[in-house]
């Protein structure tokens, strides 16, 4: 995998520098604050249907150790 910097400029990505080859799979990030699209009527049926599903809290780093310690057991 190789990373390229770039600017996004609707629609068109202009890459800070060159690409390896002339067509290839990308993938796109945008990274920090972007501006919040307004919420669909679909979304809202989603958010409405599973919101609340999860009825237990949720420690990421307990479980990722958890993971990790289960990944690595054998390791031995």
């Amino acid at each position: 995998m190789i990373a390229l910097q770039g600017v996004y400029n609707n629609g068109w990505v202009e890459l800070a520098g060159k690409a390896p080859t002339e067509k290839a799979n990308v993938v796109v990030v945008f990274p920090g604050e972007t501006s919040r699209q307004k919420m669909t009527e679909e979304d809202r049926k989603l958010f409405q249907k599973f919101s609340g599903s999860i009825k237990r809290h949720i420690d990421e780093k307990k479980e990722l150790v958890e993971a990790l310690e289960e990944k690595y057991a054998s390791a031995d």
